[in-house]
């Protein structure tokens, strides 16, 4: 072998551990802040070894993620929720009806294989030639669904108080202060094997071959005769067996978080690795997963508090997406538009409109809606106008997504972590400055469009979904700052929370108008969902707006009539953060204090679905979604909550690709397309098929 071969060798075996080498670093960096008491004993060596078993857990998840993307180009946000069902499945089995543990584990391996089945033949096959993105969104439709299905059926077949299992393996060793058991070394033995198992069959079986084909390009795959849709399936079975494993070996670990969603720092660390391998480099996946594990068990060692051990991953994660570019071939460009779901109600056509039935059914609808909604504080009782002032909040929240999701085409999954950040700077001015109403409003406005920007912006110079995981990695690193306990720094002195009493009051609007009433705080609600409105549909008739839509469409084609997407795209992030800053606000005065639940980021996840069951595209839908999703949060049971959403995104993506808003808009389509029939009114934009039917009947000469 040449010098030169013998070089490129070397550097094959030594790149995938250059970001295992990095995030060492992090870990030395991290450890030398530490407090005093902990950072000169150095007791690391078995905290590290701990955290590489947690990694090698989360690279099996990573793995499932990349292998999703490479066949589908789709982010697949179920990976953890597909393995956790069959595993609570066999935990319980083995805790709850004291199976044994081996054939516990056959039970859940082959419910494993059939879940993949199912998933991929009654969801995923049905989104086979849809674009990518709508794909990525379903599959959190699914992981909703499967969590939902997981609680329920942990709470309702799970008596037992026990949360662990006995190891499989009798075998205990201590590194330092660390004891290990049985489970962990399963993960030790285990997962190295399966990883080279895998390897072994992408690389040299027929069926992985036409795997990694099928990965570079769909349509030059299938016109070589392989199998795509087979394939998938396949690949979708081997997704879920992956995840099975990963949480089988996590619940050993960690105990079976009965009743309770899959741990968020799992999911962003699965995420993370899997953008440090580019979704298709396995050993780098491993070596980040196994990175990100160590600092997570060192953070916690060092720090004890969960939530700086959420900040520091999350951190790590953001800036390790922001600086890795994903490989582009095969169809990652191939897709002019993303956005087939972000369907816009159309106008009513200038034929129509001034007809006097179509008039005055829009004025007496407009004044039954207004009357409505202004009487609802003289009917409804106190617990029910907090909940429609919230389902306001929550509309300007998706008023704001629309801008920056159904208009500019960037997805943001972690927006609870902008509209957190707002609620906490308008906090700390009316309760540490008593600043009025109007201005903790604005300061929270701006502090929101200020993170989003700074946030947004690296990630959409990287593209793809760097948004979307950024985002959600904010949504968990937010904890950190929206806590006075933890960042005395940022908010000096502790916001109110609940039961103090009567000693949180709302500070006046404007100096004058008390907010104590639930009945006025509603129509300030009211009042600034009307202006985000305005904001939101001036945006859109402005040439910002226009050149949104034109780069969500087509951004190669924009750019090459020389229109630069960066003013338009600053906008829609400045104009989203801005409303959700709002949002923030009036969130935090209307619980009298800072509820960390309500910017968890497992609900962020549904504060999108929110905005896609009720139409990326049209803000009345969206405005539907924000009432659907608030409703399931107050009227069902918490462990049900999780199903409605699911169910519901998911029968929109497959029944009503354009929402809510866009399914109410093809029924208002239907009504003026009848009434122009009967006027004998010819409308271009409703009728051009019936026209084009009616001159063939009249012409049978030219039909034939």
């Amino acid at each position: 072998m040449n010098t030169k071969d013998s070089g490129a060798t070397l550097r094959r075996v030594a790149a995938p551990l250059i970001p295992l080498l990095l995030l060492l670093a992090v870990v030395a960096a991290q450890h030398r802040l530490a407090p005093g008491e902990v950072h000169g004993l150095f007791p690391l060596h078995g905290v590290m070894m701990q955290g590489a078993i947690r990694g090698l857990i989360v690279a099996l998840l990573a793995v499932g993620i990349a292998l999703i993307y490479r066949s589908s180009r789709a982010i697949n946000f179920a990976q953890a929720e597909l393995g956790f069902l069959p595993a609570t499945l066999t935990s319980l089995l083995v805790l709850v009806a004291d199976w044994n543990y081996y054939l516990a584990v056959a039970v859940g391996l082959v419910a494993s294989i059939a879940l993949g089945v199912i998933v991929e033949f009654v969801f995923i096959r049905r989104f086979f030639q849809a674009p990518r993105l709508i794909l990525t969104v379903a599959t959190i439709g699914i992981a909703q669904l499967l969590l939902g299905v997981t609680i329920v059926l942990s709470l309702k077949f799970g008596s037992s108080a026990k949360q662990t299992f006995a190891p499989p393996i009798s075998f205990d060793f201590q590194i330092g202060q660390t004891i290990f058991n049985g489970h962990d070394v399963v993960p030790i033995v285990v997962v190295p094997i399966v990883l080279a198992a895998l390897g072994i069959f992408l690389k040299y079986s027929a069926l992985g071959q036409g795997i990694r084909g099928a990965a570079e390009s769909n349509d030059r795959a299938l016109l070589l005769g392989i199998p795509v849709r087979r394939l998938q399936s396949l690949v979708w079975v081997i997704a879920t067996v992956l995840g099975f494993i990963a949480m089988m070996l996590q619940t050993g670990v960690a105990g079976l978080p009965r009743g309770r969603p899959v741990p968020i720092d799992l999911i962003i660390a699965a995420l993370g690795a899997a953008v440090i391998g580019r979704m298709d480099r396995i050993p780098t996946i491993v070596s980040a997963a196994v990175g990100l594990g160590i600092i997570n068990s060192s953070v916690r060692f060092d720090w004890s508090q969960e939530v700086y051990r959420d900040f520091v991953l999350a951190s790590v994660v953001i800036v390790a997406v922001l600086f890795v570019r994903e490989r582009t071939t095969g169809r990652v460009r191939g897709e002019t538009s993303n956005w087939i779901a972000s369907r816009e109600v159309k106008a009513i056509p200038k034929e129509l409109r001034n007809l006097p039935e179509v008039r005055w059914t829009r004025i007496i609808g407009t004044l039954a809606i207004a009357l409505f909604v202004t009487t609802l504080p003289a009917w409804l009782a106190v617990d029910r106008m907090i909940l429609v002032s919230k389902i306001g909040v929550y509309a300007i929240i998706a008023v704001s997504l629309v801008v920056l999701t159904g208009w500019g085409g960037q997805v943001s999954l972690g927006h609870l972590g902008v509209v957190a950040l707002g609620a906490t700077a308008a906090g700390t001015v009316t309760t540490r400055y008593h600043w009025d109403f109007s201005i903790a409003l604005l300061v929270g406005g701006l502090f929101g469009a200020a993170a989003l920007i700074i946030v947004g912006l690296p990630a959409l110079r990287a593209g793809g979904m760097t948004l979307g995981i950024t985002t959600l990695a904010l949504s968990v690193a937010v904890v950190y700052f929206i806590n006075p306990a933890w960042a005395p720094w940022f908010i000096k002195g502790r916001l109110p929370d609940f039961g103090t009493g009567g000693a949180a009051i709302r500070p006046h609007l404007f100096g004058r108008i008390d907010l104590e009433s639930p009945g006025h705080f509603f129509f300030v609600v009211l009042l600034m969902l009307g202006l985000s409105i305005v904001i939101a549909r001036g945006l859109r008739r402005a040439r910002p707006g226009r050149v949104l839509i034109g780069l969500r469409e087509n951004d190669r084609a924009a750019m090459a009539f020389g229109v630069s997407g960066r003013g338009p795209y600053i906008t829609a992030l400045f104009v989203s953060g801005f409303l959700s800053g709002i949002a923030g606000a009036l969130l935090i005065h209307l619980n009298y204090g800072l509820n960390p639940t309500d910017y968890e980021p497992g609900l962020g996840l549904g504060v999108f679905s929110m905005v896609v069951l009720g139409g990326l595209g049209s803000i009345g839908g969206a405005i539907l979604g924000a009432v659907y999703f608030e409703s399931v949060q107050y009227f069902l049971p918490s462990e049900w909550t999780l199903l409605a959403t699911g169910v519901g995104l998911l029968l929109v993506l497959i029944l009503l690709p354009g929402g809510l808003g866009a399914a109410l808009g093809d029924l208002r389509d239907a009504l003026l397309r009848a009434t122009a029939r009967r006027r004998n009114i010819r409308v271009p934009s409703l009728l051009a098929d019936t026209r084009v039917e009616t001159l063939a009947e009249a012409t049978p000469e030219h039909a034939a």
